[in-house]
């Protein structure tokens, strides 16, 4: 019986991946030296343009366009973010959580998505987006920001 599921999942994986054309280090060495360059020259970007950004809201540089701020006077749910993400990038984690605590998972989500993108392709980036368990971690996301922002103001 093992011997038969083993058969079945090694055929599934053969069509699925298609058979391996030299040998397997050429193979991992082709796909992962991109990614690998690609990673790096993204978080040297970010990295660098972390550093140019101010971070001082009393300045006179500093300026909101939320509506909901200008609306309500209280900060959005989303309050934060940016100043977060910025944070994260400059290697200050703890900086980064004090801002918003979702600004940390964002800019991995961020990363990752730029990364599978930029080396998997259009067609492989439009399936993971039109994927179902894509939808419902994006609406989890969202109403988890929401949940956050209650306990924050209101307990």
């Amino acid at each position: 019986m093992w011997d038969q599921l083993r058969n079945q999942l090694k055929s599934f994986l053969i069509l699925e991946a298609g058979p391996l054309t030299g040998p397997v280090p050429n193979f991992i060495f082709r796909s992962f030296i991109p990614l690998l360059l690609s990673t790096l020259i993204l978080l040297t970007i970010a990295i660098s343009i972390s550093f140019q950004i101010p971070l001082d809201t009393e300045s006179e540089h500093w300026f909101t366009i939320c509506w909901w701020k200008h609306l309500t006077g209280w900060d959005c749910p989303g309050c934060g973010l940016t100043r977060s993400v910025i944070c994260f990038f400059r290697g200050d984690f703890s900086g980064s959580w004090e801002y918003h605590p979702f600004g940390i998972p964002i800019s991995i989500l961020g990363i990752s998505g730029f990364i599978i993108r930029l080396n998997l392709g259009k067609q492989v980036w439009r399936k993971i987006l039109e994927n179902r368990f894509t939808e419902v971690f994006a609406y989890l996301g969202v109403i988890s920001i929401f949940v956050w922002y209650f306990f924050k103001h209101f307990y």
